[in-house]
């Protein structure tokens, strides 16, 4: 602490040296005498700068002996204004032939677009906002080439994974550094219970309004993501939000949005309405699945078509077209409940007692159950300023009710910030965000085999899509007869058989969190001389995280019921010092260099009591439970660095940038915790060099960056840990506590990781820019992954930590911009089309030739994900059928051929290892934004196109068998696979005495075809692994801004009144005819390596919302 307070002493002391400077304001106009409203004006050879506000005018402190502006503009020819006696300086600029922009870059650094070696993009902060999308990641998605971002379902809060040129980290992280207003913003998801649980909780993400988002930049490079340090590797997400921003304001304004949206699931599958409950065309009250008889109004038109003979009359004694109560028939077990819904049974005239007779048809399951969600908005934003004053606050409140019962998340955001410059030229600027986010959800992380035999979670969709047709859930039969879900008596679960009911489920399973989290930073800013900058910038972000999960007693995942809960604490202390040289070396070339100082910490701290057997049913605390267990986690760590930045400019057309930085990071060990990463990168723009724009050629830039980025350890990997037991206590009385070495062996000689990047691109402009062209080829190495090496079990460890494996990305980003038609009328039509193809590749998978990540026995076959050499990252692993070309010349499975069937039963062979059967990777994703403006009005479409890509589809599988899907209706005939006869032994094909294949002529049962060992989930993984191919309508919104005449005697400066949807249709046509279930989720947590499973998660939504958005 006295080391900090005195750099910051220096630091301030530095500031004491005031300089003379004048104050230049005026207004920015196009040619017609619009003002045009965020126009950059920036101070030549300085990083001193302002926009233009909402009516086009700015207010700069100029330094003494500067006495240029350059003034730029989207779409307009940049300008540099000589400044004369006056203060007073009005621009009027001209629609140009190339494009200016100003972004935020790394450390808060601005750059001129046209003068970086990579590629950057920014997004605005109305991109984000009004399009029905409270996540600000799931916003991101199809606008940015070289980003894929993916949801972990549509339950409200949901996790969010986003991913920038593929993934670096065999098991590491492999999502982007996030960065709020100058501070790293922890992403983490933090599951409590595992990869496949941790799906339904946040990404802390969530936390961040995208009301109060005034622009999110993306650095996709390793260029352009150096300075950030070692969690850059992946790229970085820097949010600026609008009371962290240091745009000039003059006078008072407010603003004030709202929005209310409905949401929908976004699609439900095509049922059969054909058959009932039971297996092999036999009812059965007790059986999950539809393979019973049909129907009795399908009877007649079934025996006619198949000459078969089914009776009307489903269960003998019973009325035709009836059977007995599900609730408290036999079933798979003897009668049940009878003592508790005598309203469910019926005595016949000799006095028996039975199951009251139901009817016996197909009831609407899914829409009776899912309701209409609902998500409310409302923000105000107030800004204030003058010349040398500005401040800005903002409030806001979303709420989300989602679709299934008892699921909601909520976000309440206060955030205030400003800047001002004092008398002696210090510039003091800051901003706090104080947030708080709830979320609740029934369990709803998803499992497989229709929620039973393995189920991992008693989720509440597990059990609901694949109810029998004939079960009334909801109770919705005419005749009034009812289905209740629990015992009246002592509240315990009541279903068709022991399974948990989902309307109990929703009721009684409870998950919540309660985030409060702190933010905010503070920064120091003096121009020592005209061409001499010190910056002191500090930050916090803290947040305490408290979850609970109950389930109440009398279920059957956990008879006692439980509670556990766990308190989670994160905090992040982040300073920043900076000094910026800028000058001009000649009148022809530009000179910057930025030198900083970087030191950061983070804590982390988790306490997780979990408490079984709740002793009182309403009493969900873990000390009203019987027995408790335990376990407490915190690490810390730190490191310090020093970086710089330097830049030299030629006549503004060719740029030289290099950027340095060590770090010292804590996790390493000593004597290796020190790694330098340098980069190097260059823009030349040859338009303006060789003055060759015209009305057909606009602009060309070319540029190429090299760069390495160091990555360091996750904390304590260096040394062998202790883990505590239960203390022992002997028979004299003494207690020994008991402490025993981890099963991971610690590494005192560990390195960092280091990702070295090459990146190529051009941008170019045609027409006066009514074309252009933005190309990016990259091609990154990740080398020394830090990861885990198996051990025999002689050593007494079973793995230890190693610097071991290499991950090669490279690929392309496109982005065309086309502007088809603009007339004088003021009709516009605007194209954008991004293109992304990443290709991966595992060059070293550590010890051996793999790396398996274990998936807690996700698939029938015990498969997962695996990292194999030669492979693309991430493959699906898992059982396959035999063919007749398994594997080639060189024993690696191919799987083509023939199908090898077993004679005797009819069904495929399945090989006896685990193969690899699918590659989640997509073949390329492409976007298409189209918005067409008339005025004030404005409509815009986003279509999303994913090509290829394998998911392992647990939700497809399953409801095939099940035989939920119309596409199962056809099932009286009997079947034969097509194939070849195996050897079950050799897994080889069997040939006659002439050496020829024998075709299969084995029938089997539409129901063994499905069910036993076929196409379902309990066949092989690989039969339930599909091409998710998907185009989906992201998108659309309707907007009109009001004319300002129009509002001239009202209170409002502007006005927009827009209606949007998001997610409204997608059509994936590889997979299974009649799913429709989008598989655009997450099986895993968003922070997992795991990739390519689903697991009948939260289905997606579908919202339709409308939207105003005033200011005063």
């Amino acid at each position: 602490m006295k080391k900090l307070s005195l750099v910051l002493t220096l630091v301030c002391f530095a500031f004491g040296f005031a300089m003379a400077q004048r104050t230049v304001s005026g207004t920015v106009t196009d040619e017609k005498g619009e003002a045009l409203i965020g126009a950059s004006i920036l101070v030549k050879g300085t990083s001193t700068g302002t926009v233009t506000d909402v009516d086009g005018k700015y207010s700069l402190s100029v330094p003494a002996g500067s006495n240029v502006l350059v003034v730029s503009y989207t779409g307009f020819s940049e300008q540099e204004i000589t400044l004369g006696a006056s203060n007073i300086q009005d621009v009027t600029m001209k629609e140009g032939v190339q494009i200016d922009e100003v972004l935020v870059t790394a450390v808060g650094i601005q750059r001129e677009k046209k003068a970086l070696g990579y590629s950057v993009t920014d997004l605005g902060g109305d991109e984000l906002a009004q399009r029905s999308e409270p996540d600000p990641v799931r916003a991101v998605a199809g606008k940015v080439p070289g980003v894929q971002v993916t949801g972990a379902g549509g339950a409200p809060g949901q996790s969010t994974k986003i991913n920038i040129r593929g993934n670096s980290s065999l098991t590491g992280n492999t999502q982007p550094l996030f960065v709020v207003d100058g501070i790293p913003f922890d992403n983490s998801v933090n599951a409590t219970t595992g990869s496949t649980g941790g799906s339904q909780y946040s990404s802390r993400s969530f936390d961040i309004d995208p009301n109060n988002i005034e622009s999110m930049t993306i650095l996709k490079g390793a260029a352009a993501a150096a300075l950030y340090g070692s969690r850059a590797t992946n790229g970085v997400v820097v949010v600026t939000t609008k009371s962290g921003s240091k745009k000039t304001r003059k006078g008072l304004e407010v603003s004030y949005n709202s929005s209310y949206q409905l949401e929908q699931i976004s699609g439900v599958p095509d049922y059969q309405n054909v058959y009932g409950q039971g297996s092999n065309q036999v009812y059965n009250g007790g059986f999950i699945g539809n393979w019973g008889s049909p129907f009795a109004t399908e009877v007649d038109r079934i025996n006619s078509a198949y000459g078969t003979n089914y009776s009307k009359v489903i269960v003998p004694g019973y009325p035709e077209g009836t059977v007995p109560h599900p609730l408290v028939s036999t079933g798979f077990a003897a009668p049940r409940f009878s003592n508790v819904f005598p309203e469910l049974f019926e005595t016949l005239p000799d006095g028996t007692r039975r199951a009251l007779p139901v009817p016996y048809r197909p009831y609407e399951i899914i829409d009776n159950f899912f309701e209409t969600g609902q998500l409310w908005e409302n923000s105000l934003t107030i800004n204030a300023g003058g010349a040398d004053n500005n401040l800005s606050g903002t409030v806001s409140r979303m709420t989300n009710q989602g679709i299934a019962p008892g699921t909601e998340a909520s976000r309440t955001s206060l955030s205030f910030g400003g800047n001002s410059k004092l008398a002696n030229g210090l510039i003091v600027s800051g901003n706090v965000t104080y947030v708080n986010t709830t979320q609740e959800n029934p369990p709803s992380a998803g499992a497989i085999y229709g929620g039973n035999f393995g189920a991992l979670a008693p989720s509440i969709f597990t059990r609901l899509f694949y109810l029998p047709r004939n079960f009334d859930l909801t109770g919705s039969n005419p005749e009034g007869i009812p289905y209740p879900f629990e015992n009246p008596v002592d509240g315990s679960n009541v279903f068709y058989r022991a399974l948990d009911n989902p309307l109990w489920l929703a009721k009684y399973s409870r998950y919540t969190s309660d985030v409060n989290r702190v933010y905010g930073n503070i920064a120091l800013s003096y121009d020592v001389l005209p061409w001499l900058n010190l910056t002191a910038r500090g930050g916090i972000n803290t947040y305490t995280d408290s979850r609970k999960s109950i389930l109440r007693p009398g279920g059957t995942n956990d008879a006692n019921g439980y509670v556990w809960t766990d308190d989670i604490t994160n905090r992040e202390v982040d300073l920043n010092y900076l000094a910026t040289i800028s000058t001009n070396i000649t009148q022809d070339i530009d000179f910057r260099l930025i030198g900083g100082l970087n030191l950061n910490q983070r804590e982390y701290k988790s306490r997780y009591v979990e408490g079984d057997n709740v002793i009182s049913p309403g009493l969900y605390n873990t000390g009203a439970t019987a027995s408790q267990f335990a376990n407490e986690y915190n690490r810390k760590q730190r490191f310090y660095a020093a970086y710089a930045d330097l830049q030299l400019g030629y006549k503004n057309y060719l740029y030289l940038g290099a950027t340095f930085r060590n770090d010292w990071s804590s996790t390493l060990p000593d004597g290796k915790n020190s790694f330098f990463y340098p980069g190097v990168n260059t823009s030349f723009v040859f338009s303006d060099a060789f003055g060759i724009s015209n009305n057909i050629f606009s602009y060309g830039k070319v540029r190429a960056a090299w760069t390495q980025v160091g990555n360091e350890a996750s904390p304590y990997l260096t040394a062998t840990t202790y883990r505590l037991g239960i203390p022992h206590t002997s028979p004299t009385g003494t207690v020994f506590n008991r402490a025993t070495l981890d099963g991971t062996l610690g590494n005192a000689d560990l390195r960092n990781e280091l990702t070295t990047e090459i990146e190529f691109g051009a941008d170019l402009r045609f027409f006066r820019n009514r074309v252009g062209l933005d190309v990016t080829y990259f091609k990154r190495n990740s080398t020394d992954q830090i990861t885990s090496s198996r051990l025999p079990a002689s050593t007494g460890f079973t793995e230890a930590i190693v610097n071991a494996g290499e991950i090669e990305n490279k690929g392309w980003e496109i982005a065309l911009n086309l502007t088809p038609i603009r007339t004088a009328g003021g009709f516009e039509w605007n194209t954008l089309v991004n293109f992304t193809k990443i290709k991966s590749l595992v060059i070293d998978a550590g010890d051996g030739t793999e790396l398996y990540l274990e998936n807690l026995g996700i698939t029938w076959g015990g498969g997962g994900t695996v990292h194999r050499e030669g492979f693309p990252y991430g493959q699906i692993i898992g059982s396959a059928p035999a063919r007749t070309n398994s594997y080639d010349a060189d024993g690696n499975y191919i799987g083509e051929g023939d199908l090898l069937i077993n004679k005797d039963l009819g069904t495929y062979i399945v090989l006896p290892k685990l193969e690899i059967i699918g590659d989640p990777n997509p073949d390329f994703l492409m976007g298409f934004v189209n918005t067409f403006s008339y005025k004030g009005l404005s409509v815009q479409a986003l279509i999303d196109w994913r090509q290829g890509g394998d998911l392992f589809f647990t939700t497809a599988s399953d409801l095939m068998l099940r035989g939920q899907l119309k596409l199962t209706e056809d099932r009286e005939a009997l079947r034969i696979i097509p194939g070849v006869y195996g050897n079950t032994g050799t897994f080889e094909p069997v040939t006659d005495e002439n050496g020829n294949f024998i075709k299969n002529t084995t029938p089997i049962t539409a129901f063994d075809y499905h069910f036993s060992d076929g196409f379902g989930s309990y066949g092989a993984d690989e039969v339930n692994v599909y091409d998710v191919t998907t185009i989906r309508l992201r998108e659309v919104s309707l907007s009109y801004e009001f004319p300002k005449k129009l509002l001239e005697k009202t209170p409002f400066g502007s006005a927009r009144l827009s209606v949007s949807g998001r997610n409204l249709w997608f059509n994936s046509p590889n997979v299974v005819e009649g799913l429709n279930m989008d598989p655009e989720v997450l099986g895993e947590t968003a922070g997992s390596n795991v990739q390519g499973f689903e697991y009948s998660s939260y289905p997606t939504t579908r919202r339709y919302g409308v939207n105003l958005s005033v200011t005063f």
